[in-house]
């Protein structure tokens, strides 16, 4: 029972380590793919729009340029920008999703309200992901953010909007557990074997003591 006990421990272990590994490779690729995305739009492309644009020229411009750059990567869902006001809210300024689904996608100008605002705020620094899947009312996803620089030719120092980025929940789910499968099957095995020989081992050794017992022939 020992060993067993000890198997399943380090199994645990095992998934366990491999599990967050993957969790962090995600959420680093994540941040770098993020951080690319923004250094590829410049302020001025988003600069003075405001509700009722969704389908002008200049936003289906910048529409048109995440879904480019999005398509580079399959199991990135969706592409968006978005702004943090004074007054610590978030609104939206583009989502490429818009033109394909107005009423399952965010308009200018509209309120977010995340369990993921915490990163959206880092993100006014620097490149930052979720900790975990969140849901929210557009899904369930894992996301990454970076920010979009005042200045196209360098920057000022100054953030003027923050991009994001989302991975389906499940995708994320499927990638950090994928791993982490054959470590849980080769203990269930190992378990599985460690109860065989003990069991046969105590076989054999009980029948070595009942030949050795007296008047036993």
């Amino acid at each position: 029972m020992l060993v067993i006990i000890i198997i399943a421990a380090l199994t645990a272990y095992s998934y366990s380590s491999t599990k967050d590994k993957m969790a962090q490779n995600l959420e680093l690729g994540l941040e770098s793919t993020a951080g690319v995305m923004a250094t590829q739009i410049n302020a001025s492309e988003i600069e003075g729009l405001k509700p009722g644009d969704e389908l002008n020229p200049q936003y289906m411009a910048v529409v048109n340029k995440l879904r480019t750059m999005r398509s580079m990567n399959d199991h990135i869902v969706n592409a968006y920008i978005m702004h943090v006001n004074p007054d610590q809210t978030i609104t939206f300024i583009v989502d490429d999703l818009y033109p394909d689904d107005p009423q399952g996608s965010a308009k200018i100008g509209e309120v977010y309200t995340t369990p993921d605002r915490a990163e959206i705020f880092a993100a006014l620094s620097g490149p930052s992901a979720s900790k975990q899947p969140y849901t929210d009312k557009y899904g369930s996803f894992v996301s990454a953010y970076a920010p979009i620089d005042d200045s196209a030719a360098g920057s000022n120092g100054n953030t003027t909007a923050v991009l994001g980025i989302d991975v389906s929940a499940k995708d994320f789910t499927t990638y950090t557990h994928g791993e982490g499968y054959p470590i849980i099957a080769t203990g269930i095995v190992s378990m599985i074997l460690a109860a065989g020989a003990i069991l046969y081992f105590g076989m054999k050794l009980r029948k070595a003591e009942e030949e050795c017992r007296p008047g036993t022939k």
